[in-house]
């Protein structure tokens, strides 16, 4: 039994330490590409086709130059969210569900011993 825990903490702190070099590596390498200072989201809302975008701000560039001629969409967080990223929020929504499905899957088993203890007394 003490060899299962030994085991079990360690492998958790070897999770831990790549975890951490992984945030760490990524924080020191991976440039930051957007920092939405520049954006003004009101005018950008309002007249998306005449909003100025001579300064390029990494990806938010893109996004505001292409967004209606590529997506059709007025909203560009929508426009991000479901068609840049669509794939994403598939995955995401699935994984939700799963987790929705499971959670009910371990409540009515609860449910069911339950009522099979009350029939039994």
């Amino acid at each position: 039994m003490k060899a299962r825990k030994a085991i079990t903490i360690i492998s958790l702190v070897v999770i831990l330490a790549f975890g951490l070099a992984a945030v760490v590596n990524a924080y020191l390498n991976i440039p930051i590409a957007y920092d939405g200072s520049d954006v003004n989201v009101v005018d950008l809302y309002n007249d998306p086709e005449s909003y100025d975008v001579s300064n390029p701000d990494g990806v938010a560039d893109i996004i505001v130059k292409e967004n209606l001629s590529k997506t059709m969409a007025a909203n560009n967080v929508a426009a991000v969210v479901f068609d840049f990223r669509g794939y994403d929020t598939l995955g995401e929504s699935f994984i939700l569900l799963t987790a929705i499905a499971g959670a009910f899957v371990i409540v009515s088993r609860g449910h069911k011993k339950a009522k099979k203890e009350e029939e039994k007394q």
